[in-house]
């Protein structure tokens, strides 16, 4: 454990990093990151360049930062038990919505999944959700989907313990 906090400390996960700099925000600029209705309008308020006071974010992190106010952190030491967010969405979310995102096309495929994550408030792991997020391309979405059926698998595609 001690060897895990230590490459903590070493390599902080920027996606960690950015929900705890999210959650040190007062009430108003997280309520107004709550409100915007698209990616896009981020650029709109303070809160989002607050929360990159260092450099100046490109788009691939609009979609982390409006996920944000809608998924809680999971427990330090529970990021490798913590259900993926598609096997959270099993039995609490209508099928045909979970494939929509996936065939939906940019922004309104995040715009969706937002929408999803607003009805079932899970707990991730940041490291990973933000990763994939940020990336968000078709096998991303296609990986949530398939979390959703088979929700039991612990192995990705390439048969590695994730």
């Amino acid at each position: 454990m001690a060897g895990s906090q230590e490459k903590n400390k070493k390599n902080p996960d920027v996606y960690t990093d950015l929900y705890h700099r999210f959650m040190a925000l007062d009430n108003g600029l997280k309520a107004a990151l709550r409100r915007v209705p698209e990616p896009e309008e981020l650029r709109d308020t303070a809160a989002f360049y607050r929360l990159f006071y260092q450099a100046r974010p490109d788009d691939a992190w609009l979609r982390v930062v409006f996920l944000l106010p809608w998924c809680t952190q999971c427990k330090e030491g529970a990021e490798n038990i913590t259900p993926r967010f598609g096997t959270q969405m099993a039995g609490k979310v209508n099928e045909m919505r979970i494939l929509q995102v996936a065939r939906a096309k940019e922004p309104l495929d995040i715009i969706q999944f937002r929408r999803l994550a607003i009805q079932i408030r899970p707990i991730v792991d940041w490291a990973r959700l933000g990763k994939t997020l940020f990336y968000w391309t078709r096998e991303d979405k296609r990986s949530i989907v398939e979390d959703f059926y088979y929700p039991q698998s612990n192995y990705n595609r390439k048969g590695v313990r994730s």
